[in-house]
């Protein structure tokens, strides 16, 4: 009888257990609600407050560069454009001016080597933008150009070429800041950023011409005066020295993203969000539910008017 009793107590104990876990794999929908004053003025805190906040909740703000719609958009379908400051001095002769140019390239290995970069096929495009004359270190804007009939899928390379074979002047001394490529995409006021100096990036290459002091005859980065500088042949030396970006694909752009309000083991009532452009906005609430088992989603879409 005592054996009848211990099985019994058993079943119900493991049926128990059973249970339980799966009532912890049960996941339930999101229901949570927000309130929020539907006009506001520009740069007036918007309190939103939470009710029933779920496991984690994200906020779309609806601004630029933050709409729900656009969170999965990694491709740009408009115009492109590309723009760098330049200035240069102290050149002399032939040196005084076009050592400086622009190319292109599609398949260029980005190995950063003299070899690879010889074998590749460069394109010039130097006569769209602007080069400094101006012989007094002031930066001057290439202006901003269009390259939308080079963007592609495919990875691109841009090189700011320093060449020079006048070993009797001196040559010129180049800086560089400021790169940007931008493109025109559906929903934005404004152009979305496909790369500037910091990405993608860029590398040196010294082809010919290579000097043994760190900023001697080739590109270099200042870092006192943050920007690319080309020290030029003043060692007379025939010199060609490269400042490439790294790899760039002219239709990517980065998905709009939102703000994550709320983690697991967080807990929200309200918060607040400043507006700083008169409009109307489309403002989504992502909110989720989830453990190892199962995930729940539930979005919010709500309009709010921002004026002057």
């Amino acid at each position: 009888m005592k054996k009848q009793l211990y099985i019994y107590s058993t079943l119900l104990i493991v049926a128990f257990i059973f249970h339980s876990c799966e009532d912890l794999e049960v996941v339930e929908e999101p229901d949570f609600e927000v309130a929020f004053n539907t006009t506001v003025k520009v740069g007036e805190p918007v309190n939103f407050k939470i009710n029933n906040a779920p496991d984690f909740l994200y906020f779309y703000s609806g601004d630029f560069q933050h709409q729900y719609k656009f969170k999965d958009r990694t491709k740009a379908k408009g115009k492109v454009t590309m723009s760098f400051l330049n200035s240069q001095k102290w050149g002399k002769g032939s040196n005084a001016t076009e050592t400086l140019s622009v190319w292109y390239s599609k398949d260029y290995d980005g190995s950063g080597t003299a070899e690879a970069v010889g074998s590749a096929s460069w394109t010039e495009i130097t006569d769209r933008f602007n080069i400094s004359t101006l012989y007094d270190f002031t930066f001057q804007s290439s202006g901003v150009v269009e390259i939308t009939d080079l963007a592609d899928e495919d990875l691109i390379y841009f090189g700011f070429k320093y060449f020079s074979d006048n070993v009797t002047d001196r040559g010129a001394e180049w800086y560089f800041d400021d790169f940007t490529i931008k493109a025109d995409v559906e929903g934005a006021p404004a152009p979305l950023t496909v790369a500037n100096d910091n990405d993608p990036g860029f590398q040196t290459v010294d082809v010919q011409g290579i000097h043994t002091g760190w900023n001697r005859a080739k590109w270099y980065f200042d870092t006192g005066k943050k920007h690319w500088r080309m020290r030029g042949n003043s060692n007379k030396i025939v010199n060609e020295d490269w400042l490439i970006t790294n790899a760039i694909n002219l239709t990517k752009v980065s998905p709009d993203k939102g703000i994550a309000l709320k983690t697991y083991s967080e807990k929200l009532e309200s918060f607040t969000y400043t507006y700083t452009e008169a409009g109307t906005y489309t403002v989504t609430f992502l909110g989720k539910n989830e453990t190892i088992h199962d995930k729940q989603e539930k979005n919010q879409e709500f309009t709010i008017t921002v004026t002057d």
